[in-house]
């Protein structure tokens, strides 16, 4: 009888899931947009290249420490705002924009509103090489 049982539950399943996976492919719309928010060519050296996806998140009045990036970095807000400061100069970036940061330039990324900030933070460089390079503290 507990064999009856399982095998009428798993036939249930199966036809259940049939009948999901038959909706499934009635469907002729795309499931996703695309919509590219920054592009840029760079020159990687030889070697191997390491791809770094890095998700940030940024208290209300909070900056991270001054840096510097030794490879490509590209920054894609999701949520809030974020102002990098480089070399006296700051740009604010919102939601749904992306910025590429400079190489080896010193900078640092700050959230001067009341929100928190998110985003996330993609890196092209040789597998050596360090994420950043923080500036020594005095």
């Amino acid at each position: 009888m507990k064999l009856l049982t399982w095998a009428a539950g798993a036939a249930l399943v199966i036809a259940s899931s049939w009948g999901v996976a038959q909706d499934l492919t009635e469907i002729d719309k795309p499931a996703s947009e695309l919509e590219e928010v920054l592009a840029q060519e760079i020159d990687l050296p030889p070697g191997d290249q390491s791809v770094r996806v890095v998700r940030v998140a940024m208290e209300p009045h909070t900056a991270a420490a001054w840096h510097s990036h030794p490879s490509p970095v590209y920054v894609y807000v999701i949520e809030g705002e974020v102002t990098f400061e480089v070399e006296g100069e700051t740009k604010t970036v919102k939601a749904g924009e992306a910025v590429a940061e400079p190489l080896d330039a010193r900078m640092r990324a700050i959230n001067t509103t009341d929100q928190p900030a998110h985003a996330v933070v993609f890196q092209i460089s040789p597998k050596e090489k360090a994420f950043l390079e923080e500036e020594a503290k005095n």
